[in-house]
C-alpha cells in the first residue's frame, strides 16, 4: 500500500499516480498545511458511525445534509477501535469494506464538520486517527465512483478486525 500526502510525495511521483494494478493509491486531503489536491469530489464513502443504521448525531448530520446514492464498497480491512470502526486501506482484492455513498448538497461545509468529527481537522495534534483520503468505491450495479472516506491513521496491532467488512453487523 502506497499513499502519498499531498507536497510530501517524492519528486518523481504525485499523488494518484498509478504505477500499475498492484499498487493502491489514496489522495489525501491534509487540511494544515493548506495543500489541495486539484481533484474533489462531492461524494462520501461511510462506513462506521455515520452510516445510516447508526443512531448518532453526526449520522443525522449526514443524512440531513446529503443524498444516499446506495450502498457501496471499497478495497480495504476494517478493524474495531473502540466502539467504532477504522479503515485500513489494503491492495488486496478480497479485502472489501461495505458502506454508503452519499452525495453532499454542501461538500466544503459538511466535509469541515465531519473533519472536526473525525478529529484530523485544522488544529488536531499529529498524527491524527484519521485522515480523509479519496477513494474509489464500486456501487451495487458495478458502476465505480472517487469518493472521500476516512481512513485510520494509529497503529493497529492490538485492535482486532471485523472479518465480514460490515460494522453494523459485527
Amino acid at each position: 500500500m502506497t499513499v502519498f500526502i499531498g507536497p510530501t510525495a517524492p519528486p518523481n511521483r504525485r499523488p494518484g499516480f498509478r504505477r500499475d494494478d498492484t499498487e493502491c493509491v489514496a489522495l489525501l486531503f491534509p487540511t494544515i498545511d493548506g495543500y489541495r489536491h486539484p481533484m474533489t469530489t462531492d461524494r462520501l464513502f461511510v462506513y462506521g458511525t455515520l452510516m445510516r443504521g447508526f443512531d448518532h448525531p453526526m449520522a443525522r448530520l449526514l443524512a440531513a445534509h446529503a443524498d444516499f446514492l446506495g450502498d457501496a464498497t471499497c478495497c480495504g480491512r476494517l478493524v474495531l477501535v473502540k466502539h467504532y470502526p477504522g479503515l485500513l486501506l489494503s491492495d488486496v482484492a478480497s479485502d472489501i469494506v461495505h458502506g454508503e455513498l452519499f452525495r453532499l448538497r454542501a461538500p466544503d461545509e459538511l466535509l469541515r464538520e465531519l473533519d472536526m468529527y473525525e478529529a484530523c481537522g485544522e488544529g488536531f495534534p499529529e498524527p491524527t486517527e484519521y485522515l480523509r483520503a479519496l477513494v474509489d468505491v464500486t456501487l451495487a450495479d458495478g458502476a465505480t465512483e472517487k469518493a472521500w472516506t476516512y481512513v485510520y491513521n494509529w497503529p493497529v496491532t492490538e485492535l482486532p478486525r471485523i472479518e465480514s467488512g460490515r460494522f453494523l453487523e459485527h
